[in-house]
Formats: structure tokens, sequence, C-alpha cells
């Protein structure tokens, strides 16, 4: 576990040994709690026969659930 900084603009400093490599993230929020998860550099295209937004529903549900488990741990 490590402690971060918030600076005066909120911004968050992530310490080195983390190995944060990720230029963008998503927060997600769980009670009084945050899960970050990195978002990858390049994305894969891909077909799909949903639309952008079932697509968007489905992947915020699938990493609420990543984040509830990795909790459980």
């Amino acid at each position: 576990m490590s402690i971060v900084t918030i600076d005066a603009q909120r911004r968050i400093y992530l310490p080195r040994e983390l190995g944060f490599k990720a230029k963008k993230a998503i927060i997600v929020p769980r009670g009084e709690t945050y899960v970050i998860i990195p978002v990858p550099d390049e994305i894969t295209p891909i077909e799909a026969d949903a639309t952008i937004e079932e697509l968007k529903r489905r992947a915020e549900a699938k990493a609420r659930k990543e984040a509830e488990d990795a909790n459980r741990v």
C-alpha cells in the first residue's frame, strides 16, 4: 500500500514504486473509496453488434464487478 499526495488543484501524484505507467485512468467510486483502472494507450478495434451505450454499460458493470471481487481478497 502507498500513500499518495493530492495538491491544491486536487491532482493526485502516484509514487513510482506503484509502477503505474498509463497516461489515463478510469476512477470508479466504491463507497468511500475509489478504484483506479489504467486505460491502455492503444485501443484494439472490435466489431460488435451492440450500441456504444450498451457496450459502455457492459464495460462499467464488468469493471465494478472486478473491483468488488478485488476488494474481497
